[in-house]
């Protein structure tokens, strides 16, 4: 049973035991638009107490009027059955953050849309459901939210009445606790990331949201090298050049944060020129302290900070030796994703400079992997036992004979 069937019964049998029961919200946007959905929400009259006498395999998440039963499916994903915010389903869409997540939909396909959501849809916008600053006041996070949309909605704008709510409100958001930041900012990654930073820089929330990055501003480059700008504008274009090769989500996140230790490195020599000495492994620190202030999925965090520690690497003349150390070190399928990002970077830089090295790099590297030849210790036909057979004595000599001889 494919998830929409499988949700219609879930409807069928709450109105069979004398409740209202509708999709709501984002499913139902995104049936419209054609786009693939995860868990589906479902609002009803029905209490908490009412539907796990329902269904068996039900829990519920939260307390009080903001609980949520999830009702889990084959294959991991699950419907999330919530019960009405408000005297009833017209209530409860009244109080959704925006119009094109304010619509439900019926076990019959029948569509309910009291303000304007499907039309919404069509033309594209994304847009604050009633009065902006009651939505932004009832949670500040909408702010963003509003943000991340129209970065994900391939084709969305920002509705004109909703964006200069953002800018007036800014002050309720200083309250937003990083965690739910955070989510909006890895959902962000997803879309297009860069128009997502663009608005955040132009609506104010950038230095709220992320201090490292709005401290890039005004970081002189030497222009002979960066002839985009200072360090902010460089990031920036990092990050557009990111998505023009990948939609890989670290990818992004160590465009925007691939820089940030410059601020705090650089020095200027005596023919006035700056240098910014280990601002790639101070970066990968910065890196990893914000990603976890916004509390990160683990995974995302260690491979940004990888990448962001070794997107300097292109400038190395790299032997074979040296090659499969990096691999060994970044990993057998980050070392492309560091070549993408080493692409977006040095494709900042001025008209001389040439990617051509990366390219042949690459293929180096696929060479290597596609021969299964060793990059790592452990990949060795020899170790250490063979060597003190061979007559050498235990110690830290055996390690650096098998690294040598990688």
């Amino acid at each position: 049973m494919n998830k929409l069937s499988a949700s219609l019964e879930i409807l069928h049998i709450l109105e069979t035991n004398g409740f209202e029961a509708y999709i709501v919200g984002g499913t139902v946007r995104d049936l419209a638009l054609g786009l693939h959905f995860n868990d589906v929400d479902i609002a009803t009259s029905a209490s908490p107490g009412e539907i796990l006498s329902l269904f068996a395999e039900a829990k519920i998440i939260g307390d009080g009027q903001l609980c949520t039963v999830v009702i889990p499916q084959e294959k991991g994903w699950a419907v999330e059955v919530t019960p009405f915010q408000g005297a009833g389903l017209l209530d409860d869409l009244s109080r959704r953050d925006f119009t094109i997540n304010a619509m439900a939909m019926n076990r019959f396909g029948e569509l309910i849309d009291p303000f304007g959501g499907l039309l919404d849809l069509t033309r594209r916008v994304v847009r604050f459901n009633g009065r902006p600053e009651d939505r932004i006041k009832e949670d500040p996070i909408r702010c963003i939210r509003l943000f991340r949309f129209a970065a994900t909605l391939r084709g969305f704008v920002i509705d004109d009445l909703s964006w200069r709510a953002t800018l007036e409100n800014l002050p309720l958001f200083q309250e937003v606790p990083y965690e739910r930041i955070g989510k909006e900012i890895y959902k962000a990654l997803g879309g297009n990331f860069y128009s997502f930073m663009e608005a955040l820089e132009v609506a104010g929330y950038l230095p709220l949201i992320l201090p490292e990055i709005y401290a890039l501003k005004g970081v002189p480059q030497d222009p002979g090298f960066h002839p985009e700008g200072d360090v902010y504008e460089h990031t920036k274009l990092c990050v557009k050049n990111a998505e023009a090769l990948t939609s890989v989500s670290e990818i992004k996140a160590a465009a925007m944060f691939h820089d940030i230790g410059k601020p705090h490195t650089l020095t200027v020599d005596e023919e006035g020129v700056g240098h910014f000495y280990g601002h790639d492994r101070l970066g990968a620190d910065m890196a990893k302290e914000a990603l976890k202030r916004l509390k990160a999925p683990n995974e995302l965090i260690e491979k940004v900070y990888s990448l962001v520690k070794e997107h300097m690497t292109h400038h190395a003349h790299f032997k074979d030796k040296g090659l499969k150390r990096l691999i060994g070190r970044v990993g057998s399928e980050e070392v492309f994703n560091l070549m993408e990002l080493q692409k977006a970077d040095i494709k900042c830089s001025n008209k001389k400079a040439t990617k051509d090295h990366i390219i042949e790099r690459e293929k180096r590297i696929k060479e290597i992997l596609e021969n299964n030849e060793a990059y790592k210790i452990s990949q060795l036909d020899i170790d250490g036992k063979d060597l003190m057979k061979l007559g050498f004595e235990e110690g830290p000599v055996l390690g650096k004979i098998l690294k040598y001889l990688l």
